[in-house]
């Protein structure tokens, strides 16, 4: 190989790809942790280099020209073996020390990590958690964290995977709320309220295989924080969807028309990338979670 004819700018590259992605300089500038007049310094050099133009304005975005588009699918793959490189080599690590990257929903780390975080403390006091609280699913492969807690199987053959468990999801109202209707039939209940995530329509099909026609004006609230859900069922606002195990944790709270619906059953899973399994201190927050997130009311 030619080494010397080789002089493409592999910053340039990753620029080029965020903006491609975001969007737009800003929303790719907070995702780099770069400003934006840098960013743009990039491309403009990029686009010098190549001699071609890789974005065209639309609005306050950009968007790839045809030779962007074509060029796209080249600085992906450029990215998959960085990414890939940097796992096989941070699974090399030995080092019981430094950061690892966790994302579990929002229920789990206001619920279960509080709980126990002080045991991981005393087993590796020198493991520092980044905890990413979201219930989107994070991206393994493109290191948005090194462990994940799923409701989902992961289906990809390069993750480690392991069953933590089933949790079962009911409709819970407070009781002050709830009492009117907790035992009685559907069809007879016309005006009961309900907090759904930020689009109902699912739920609203899901209650409809019931037999249950749900009008859009008895959602009284669409929120997707669970915490947000999980105070406004205190406050009796509406019935939600909630898992048995959080749902004890208030008395107050009831379960309501379980004698006309199945609990959901959500498998929950702890995942991890095969390369970082092989990472001493991934290794053992990967054990610890499975430790201590097994839901020991599962079947």
């Amino acid at each position: 190989m030619d080494w010397k004819h080789i002089q493409f700018d592999w910053n340039r590259a990753r620029a080029f790809l965020v903006v491609a992605d975001e969007g737009s300089l800003s929303a790719a500038g907070r995702a780099l942790g770069i400003s934006q007049p840098t960013l743009g310094r990039q491309i403009s050099a990029l686009e010098t280099e190549l001699n071609l133009v890789l974005f065209e304005r639309l609005g306050k975005g950009l968007v790839l020209t045809e030779a962007g588009r074509h060029l796209y699918k080249y600085v992906q793959k450029m990215a998959e073996a960085a990414n890939d490189f940097s796992l096989a080599a941070k699974g090399q690590n030995e080092e019981v020390s430094g950061e690892v990257c966790i994302s579990i929903t929002e229920l789990d780390a206001f619920f279960k990590l509080p709980q126990c975080i002080q045991q991981l403390q005393q087993q590796a006091p020198h493991i520092r958690l980044e905890v990413v609280v979201s219930n989107e699913i994070s991206d393994l492969k493109r290191r948005e964290a090194d462990i994940a807690i799923r409701y989902q199987r992961p289906t990809q053959n390069d993750l480690i995977i392991k069953k933590l468990g089933t949790e079962r999801v009911y409709l819970y109202g407070h009781k002050d709320y709830a009492q009117r209707f907790v035992n009685a039939p559907i069809e007879h209940v016309k005006d009961v309220k309900f907090i759904g995530f930020d689009h109902s329509e699912d739920m609203k099909q899901y209650f409809q295989t019931l037999g249950w026609s749900v009008l859009d004006d008895q959602f009284v609230m669409l929120c997707k924080n669970q915490l947000v859900q999980w105070q406004l069922l205190q406050q009796g606002v509406g019935i939600a969807f909630l898992p048995d195990h959080i749902a004890a944790r208030n008395p107050d709270l009831v379960a309501v028309f379980t004698q006309h619906f199945k609990p959901f059953e959500l498998e929950s899973w702890l995942v991890c990338h095969q390369e970082l399994h092989t990472n001493k201190k991934v290794r053992i927050v990967f054990d610890w979670l499975a430790e201590h997130f097994t839901n020991s009311d599962s079947s």
